[in-house]
């Protein structure tokens, strides 16, 4: 018992740290993405927050297995450097003895992820897309801020406001510029007046002191000059999300009938079983003759790694393509490696060079 609970911290330790680190990378670039988006007006600072972590939610399912297959073979690696792994088999505790510690570890953290793809990423993904949704029907000035331009490409439109009170109803310089099948239209104003929810369909813009240039293809331009000029804006529902597969509920898809539908659900429950098979691939690629270096293999692990998660992600695309049945043929040939990893033979050849290092030296 000592000597399991030692080896699980030894790969806990950078387990934890592996993760934390990749987590907080791709928080960055998440938090980076969405914060491009909201500086266009699309998104609040909230909603960037809200956005961010339950993209995080979903690159668990991926980043969870990586940082505990690095683990392992950090861990188990340092072992193996510091001769510890030799000082252990002296005493009659094999690498098959060791198994049992990373089994459970692993089987621990497989259960996490397989949670993580049936239950939370589909909950996650309905979540964005409802957010995404609202996000669309909000009108432009319930979300533009002073001193920047907003673009609306669906609408044709790029609003930009100079400057607004805090409670965003007196605006300063106004500016619109719209096109649509009749021509092009740009609208200005010093100052105006935003009163959301005037009528129970639209917002109310007030402008004072407006002028409307207007370009029509088939006759003169157009330029007036208003006192006060109203416009009403609609206030827009939230477009239903409709069926999406990656937000589809798991019970749901495994009665699928479209090929998307039969990748996504195998995908699910793939994630699972690859988090195990990289756990007992990580053992014996992390063997190295004392005194190499605990990362010794770190490279070559990572290209398994890539190359594993490649072919994955390659048959997932290739059964929505209806070109292969499933993806299931991925984990198979992988855990014939990993079996040839474990083979006797490769065990001996292993004995041999470090009895030969020991010779050596």
């Amino acid at each position: 018992m000592q000597v399991d609970r030692y080896l699980l911290r030894e790969v806990s330790v950078p387990f934890v740290g592996v993760s934390s680190a990749l987590l907080v990378i791709f928080l960055t670039y998440s938090m980076t993405v969405f914060l491009a988006k909201a500086s266009s007006g699309l998104f609040n600072p909230s909603e960037v927050a809200y956005l961010t972590f339950l993209k995080s939610i979903v690159a668990l399912e991926v980043l969870l297995p990586l940082g505990m297959y690095l683990g392992i073979i950090m861990g188990m690696g340092r072992l193996y450097s510091d001769s510890e792994m030799y000082a252990l088999q002296a005493a009659g505790i094999g690498e098959v003895r060791l198994l049992r510690p990373i089994i459970i570890f692993a089987t621990t953290i497989a259960v996490v992820i397989g949670l993580l793809s049936t239950v939370a990423r589909p909950w996650a993904y309905r979540q964005v897309y409802e957010l995404g949704a609202a996000a669309a029907a909000s009108t432009e000035l319930e979300r533009i801020r002073a001193g920047q331009f907003y673009v609306d490409e669906k609408a044709g439109r790029t609003i930009f406001i100079q400057g607004m009170s805090e409670d965003r109803h007196q605006l300063q310089g106004i500016f619109i510029r719209s096109r649509d099948k009749q021509g092009l239209q740009i609208t200005s104003s010093a100052t105006g007046f935003f009163e959301p929810f005037a009528t129970k369909d639209h917002h109310k813009l007030v402008l004072v002191d407006a002028q409307v240039y207007k370009t029509v293809d088939d006759g003169p331009n157009i330029l007036g000059r208003f006192k006060s000029l109203s416009l009403f804006l609609r206030i827009a529902d939230p477009k239903p999300v409709g069926y999406k597969v990656k937000a589809e509920s798991t019970l749901n898809l495994r009665n699928y009938q479209d090929p998307k539908e039969k990748a996504e659900f195998q995908w699910r429950l793939s994630t699972s079983l690859s988090a195990l098979l990289l756990a007992l691939a990580a053992v014996p690629l992390s063997r190295s003759l004392p005194r190499r270096g605990r990362y010794a293999k770190t490279l070559i692990a990572l290209l398994v790694y890539a190359s594993y998660m490649n072919f994955l992600t390659m048959a997932k695309t290739w059964v929505e393509q209806e070109k292969v049945a499933s993806i299931w043929w991925v984990p198979g040939l992988f855990a014939l490696v990993v079996v040839i990893l474990y083979s006797p033979w490769r065990v001996l050849v292993r004995h041999h060079k470090a009895k030969q290092s020991h010779a050596d030296r």
